[in-house]
C-alpha cells in the first residue's frame, strides 16, 4: 500500500507535458506554444515537401524547433523555455526579410507560410512565460489562450484570402520592339549580362517561377517588383558604363551586369 502512494505521489510531482492539465478554460499556454511551435516547423516543411526541394538553410531553422518538441517530452519546463527563445530569436533574425515579403500578398507561394512563421513565431513567444507558470501550479487558470489561438488563427485565414485575391488581380505588361528581354527562373536570370545602348532603356522581364522576385538597380533608382508568373517592364536612363542589377529577397543567388554603351 505504501508503495502504491509512493509511486502516485512520484507521478504526480513530475511535470506534466504542457496543456495536458486540466483547467477551467480546457486549454492551456503549454497546450497553445505546442501548437505554435508545429506551425512554425509546418511553415518551413510543407512548402519543401510540396516543391520536392529540400534547402539547407530553411532545414537549419527548422531544426531546433524539432529539438525543442522532443525536448519538451522528456523536459516540459526546459522545452517551453527553448522553445520561446527560438521562436524569438528567428523572429527577430528574419524580421528585415518579413517586412518586406509580408508587403506583397500577391506571392502566394511566399506569404502565406511566411505569415504563418510570422503569427506561430510570436505566439510561442508570447506563451512562454504563461505556460511555465501553469506548469509549475498546474491548477491555475491562465485566460487568453484560447483567445489567442482564435486570433491567430482568424490572422492566417484572413491572410490567405487577402493573397488569394491579390495574386488574381495580378496583370501582366506584354514587351515592344526594341525591349531587352529577361527571363526569371529557377532563381537564376537569363541571360546574366545584358547590352544596352542609347540613354533611354527599356527592360521586359518574365518570371517563370512561383515565388517573387525584384529586378533593381540601385545606382540607377530602378526597383521593379515580379509576381510569381507575371510579366513586367520597366524604362529608365542610365549613362554609358556597368551597371548591377538584382533580385532583392534573392540577392546572393540572382545577379548580373547591365553594360550601357
Amino acid at each position: 500500500m505504501s508503495e502504491t502512494v509512493t509511486s502516485l505521489s512520484e507521478t504526480e510531482s513530475r511535470p506534466r507535458l504542457p496543456g495536458n492539465h486540466d483547467d477551467q478554460a480546457g486549454f492551456g499556454w503549454g497546450r497553445l506554444q505546442l501548437l505554435a511551435a508545429i506551425g512554425a516547423l509546418a511553415s518551413f516543411l510543407v512548402p519543401m515537401l510540396i516543391q520536392l526541394s529540400f534547402e539547407p538553410f530553411l532545414l537549419s531553422m527548422a531544426a531546433p524547433f524539432v529539438v525543442g518538441l522532443l525536448v519538451m517530452l522528456r523536459w516540459p519546463r526546459v522545452g517551453v523555455i527553448w522553445l520561446g527563445v527560438v521562436s524569438l530569436a528567428e523572429l527577430l533574425f528574419s524580421a528585415p526579410f518579413l517586412a518586406e515579403t509580408l508587403t506583397h500578398p500577391e506571392s502566394i507561394a511566399d506569404f502565406i507560410p511566411l505569415l504563418v512563421f510570422t503569427v506561430s513565431t510570436l505566439v510561442a513567444t508570447i506563451a512562454a512565460i504563461p505556460a511555465l507558470r501553469q506548469l509549475r501550479a498546474p491548477a491555475t487558470s491562465l485566460g487568453g489562450a484560447r483567445a489567442t489561438a482564435i486570433l491567430a488563427g482568424v490572422v492566417i485565414v484572413a491572410g490567405a484570402v487577402v493573397s488569394v485575391f491579390a495574386a488574381a488581380r495580378i496583370e501582366g505588361v506584354p514587351a515592344r520592339e526594341g525591349d531587352i528581354r529577361v527571363i526569371t527562373e529557377d532563381i537564376e536570370f537569363r541571360p546574366a549580362a545584358i547590352r544596352a545602348e542609347g540613354t533611354t532603356i527599356a527592360v521586359h522581364v518574365t518570371n517563370r517561377d512561383s515565388t517573387r522576385h525584384t529586378f533593381t538597380i540601385d545606382e540607377l533608382g530602378v526597383d521593379l517588383n515580379l509576381p510569381p508568373n507575371s510579366t513586367q517592364r520597366v524604362t529608365f536612363k542610365a549613362a554609358p558604363g556597368t551597371y548591377r542589377f538584382f533580385c532583392r529577397p534573392h540577392e546572393s543567388d540572382m545577379q548580373g551586369d547591365l553594360v550601357v554603351r
